[in-house]
């Protein structure tokens, strides 16, 4: 019998669907997500750590975050109501999902690498997670459409049955790290593994982030900003995933067909800190240029001043750059003020025209231009899509 016909719905006076918050894994930002969604919508929303799933709960739908907690789904199925899953996809359970894209994650994380020069990398997860395997996944892509490789490091997976213990662990991470060459950029699946890579390169003494750049995921800032090297890491917008699965689950409970497709949700940012802060480019000119081009690309600089900054003739420059960065000088200059601009589109209620000149493209044309070669779209397209 299903539990839900042994009690009498409760329904609060003028109150929207009575939905479950039912996760495996807590996320405060999932949560925030989710309540935001509930204000606008007038639901009621049930949330318990203890009891994930109250035995005498009844409502109109669930949003979980299953993984691999089986009792949790077993659970969820005797209530038999619609039900979102923020979880990756598993085969064996076939739930509507919204969830982060992990694909972007890596790919993102390869990219704020590459963009400081970096020719040495490595991917640090726990194997038995699906997501750190995504992710490390789509780093290596990444860095391969630029004939770059990448070393894994996978402590279980490597060590086999030995025992896990954090001080084992510590000293195989701090040994792996000794041998691999510098500069070296570390991408690490989470932040909380993260910390343990900057206490294996303090223990070597390899300085971050000159010799070692690390890079974790989630942004959580009681992590991040607690460490003697604040680390650096990928808002995955959590958040967007808590609300967009929040909406989605409003179209099942009044009907709708779910999605044939698992809808993600793309990070927003690097949120920069000390441990990503250098450049690893061993041209001193080319290092000069692109620290002119960041300090100045919202103004109209050319190619000329990049020249003249740094005391070189256009054509060794350009060579400079082809053989000790991934990008020509022009093509990093357009990439960096295109960055700019979408940040302020996504973040700011600025006319376009002034969008353009604040971000070194002369004109809303120019701007525009970029937006269409770069992007498939206008500058207007982009920030409608990049707007909840």
């Amino acid at each position: 019998m299903n539990r839900n016909t042994t009690t009498q719905r409760q329904r609060l006076p003028g109150s929207g669907s009575h939905v479950l918050l039912a996760l495996g894994w807590y996320y405060s930002e999932i949560h925030r997500g989710v309540a935001r969604f509930a204000r606008d919508h007038q639901w009621h929303v049930t949330f318990d750590f203890d009891d994930p799933v109250p035995r005498h709960w009844d409502g109109d739908g669930v949003i979980t975050l299953l993984g691999a907690r089986q009792q949790l789904w077993r659970s969820l199925q005797e209530l038999e109501v619609p039900t979102v899953d923020l979880a990756e996809s598993r085969p064996d359970i076939r739930l509507p999902r919204v969830t982060m894209d992990n694909a972007k994650i890596g790919a993102m994380a390869a990219q704020h690498f590459l963009d400081r020069g970096f020719r040495h990398f490595a991917y640090v997860h726990r194997w038995e997670l699906g997501v750190s395997q995504r992710r490390g996944d789509a780093f290596a892509a990444e860095l391969a459409k630029f004939d770059l490789g990448c070393q894994i490091l996978s402590w279980q997976k490597e060590q086999g049955d030995a025992v896990d213990t954090r001080q084992e662990r510590h000293r195989w991470i701090a040994k792996r790290l000794a041998e691999l060459p510098r500069p070296l950029a570390v991408f690490v699946a989470r932040d909380v593994e993260a910390i343990e890579m900057i206490e294996a390169a303090m223990a070597i003494g390899a300085s971050i982030p000159d010799e070692v750049s690390i890079l974790g995921v989630d942004n959580n800032e009681t992590i991040c900003d607690c460490l003697q090297t604040p680390l650096s890491s990928i808002d995955n917008n959590l958040e967007q995933v808590g609300y967009e699965g929040a909406a989605l689950l409003a179209r099942l409970i009044e009907g709708q067909a779910p999605p044939t497709e698992t809808i993600y949700i793309s990070p927003t940012r690097v949120v920069e800190r000390h441990s990503t802060d250098s450049m690893a480019v061993p041209h001193p000119q080319v290092a000069a240029a692109l620290r002119y081009m960041q300090a100045n690309a919202h103004l109209p600089i050319s190619m000329v001043d990049v020249v003249r900054e740094v005391a070189m003739s256009r054509s060794g420059l350009e060579k400079a750059f082809r053989e000790h960065f991934v990008r020509a000088p022009m093509e990093e200059l357009r990439r960096i003020r295109l960055l700019r601009a979408q940040k302020m589109l996504q973040q700011t209620s600025e006319k376009i025209v002034n969008v353009a000149r604040q971000t070194g493209f002369e004109t809303s044309q120019q701007l525009c231009r970029v937006f269409r070669q770069h992007l498939g779209m206008t500058p207007k397209e982009f920030r409608s899509q990049s707007t909840v």
